[in-house]
């Protein structure tokens, strides 16, 4: 996706595990795309520089690291999140049930997940759900424009 938008070629190498990121810290590879708290303590400790990050506003936890879109490619946003899902099916009154107890324990949470690389966010199921159809359509997007296939 990326490529895509700056106009140029880059190889990718499908890793497994932390492979990538040896890679990376001996300079076997020039770049990769990670999680916040696979490698921010190698972006403390100097080992890693932190180019920009993918999300569309600035991490918490790297608030000096630009987005990729104030880099200079307005409206890309390749965020890495987590969620809590259910089986379809699942009682309304289990789900709110999960749903409440997320949200209420995410404050106290908040500056340990910060402060380990993640921007914890709550909302309600009917958010979640919105986000997790347009993550489905942005990504159905581009690994077809990819020309990805499975082996």
């Amino acid at each position: 996706m990326l490529t895509q938008r700056i106009g140029t070629e880059a190889t990718h190498i499908p890793y497994k595990g932390a492979d990538a990121l040896n890679d990376l810290l001996s300079g076997r590879v020039q770049f990769m795309f990670a999680t916040i708290p696979s490698v921010i303590a190698h972006i403390k400790a100097g080992k890693l520089r932190a180019l920009a990050v993918s999300s569309a506003r600035r991490s918490q936890s790297l608030p000096d690291v630009p987005t990729v879109a104030e880099k200079g490619f307005p409206g890309f946003e390749a965020g890495s999140w987590f969620g809590v899902f259910a089986p379809k099916g699942t009682p309304q009154a289990v789900i709110s049930k999960v749903n409440q107890a997320v949200n209420e324990a995410l404050p106290s949470l908040q500056a340990q997940m910060v402060r380990e690389g993640a921007d914890p966010v709550g909302g309600s199921p009917e958010q979640f759900g919105k986000f997790t159809q347009k993550e489905y359509a942005k990504w159905k997007v581009v690994v077809r424009d990819s020309g990805a296939s499975l082996e």
